[in-house]
């Protein structure tokens, strides 16, 4: 159920492996997308409802007035701020317009398939501060679909448009991805950032994972049973392997 209600701070921050913690905004608390792998389910609380934080622009502003223009903050944790509720509300490009206007250092975190960014090309563009657009090809709309992935596409026209973009290919889906060919085909100017399926045997994400691996791709079903419960990696193993002189490609963690 979506419901909209009004926030007291605009910024949460979430914890670093360091000690340290990073500031957050999140237009929406929540997501549509589902991916049976996300962190996230291991709260309990989480997205039961997805709530509309109507009034995060409005309090960004006096918020942000005395932001340290070094620091950097992050647009979506708790959401994608392209998700489809974006089309009808605009919270992510109200924020986007404040940011802009205070030249705020800027990541904006997304996997959205829907083309909704395109939206706010003009306002990417014209930031002031650094921008960064993480764009993320583990949608799970697209995991199969290789170099047809329609973000990869969108990763290049950003590129093209001038605007920084990072790739993330996380969580490499063993035996589905066609994580190599996915990488030859963004410009060679993008970074891509790589990681395992990071899911505890008998977790949440664990059982989400293999009923959609049992429903969607049954013949994976005893690798990715060895993937989730032996900790098997050999797939992803051998993609360190062949990045591991690369220097476009992170290997995360």
């Amino acid at each position: 159920m979506v419901k909209e209600i009004t926030i007291s701070d605009p910024i949460t921050y979430e914890g670093q492996p360091d000690g340290g913690s990073t500031p957050m905004i999140d237009p929406y608390d929540g997501c549509q997308f589902h991916c049976p792998y996300c962190f996230q389910l291991s709260d309990e609380k989480w997205n039961k409802d997805i709530y509309v934080n109507l009034n995060i622009a409005d309090l960004l502003s006096a918020r942000l007035e005395s932001w340290p223009k070094s620091k950097t903050i992050y647009l979506g944790s708790k959401c994608d701020p392209y998700m489809q509720l974006e089309e009808t509300y605009q919270l992510t490009r109200n924020c986007l317009k404040v940011l802009r206007e205070l030249n705020i250092n800027t990541m904006i975190t997304t996997k959205s398939d829907n083309g909704l960014i395109y939206r706010d090309l003009e306002i990417l563009k014209s930031f002031s501060g650094n921008l960064t657009v993480l764009m993320g090809l583990a949608n799970m709309n697209q995991i199969s679909k290789g170099i047809k992935n329609s973000n990869i596409e969108t990763a290049n026209d950003l590129y093209d448009n001038h605007i920084p973009v990072w790739v993330f290919i996380t969580p490499v889906l063993p035996y589905i991805m066609e994580v190599e060919d996915m990488i030859s085909s963004l410009h060679p100017g993008i970074p891509v950032f790589l990681d395992k399926l990071r899911i505890s045997k008998g977790s949440i994400q664990a059982n989400k994972m293999k009923t959609f691996i049992l429903g969607q791709y049954p013949y994976l079903s005893k690798k990715y049973d060895k993937v989730i419960d032996e900790g098997e990696e050999s797939y992803f193993n051998n993609l360190v392997d062949r990045y591991s002189n690369n220097d476009r490609i992170k290997i995360l963690f």
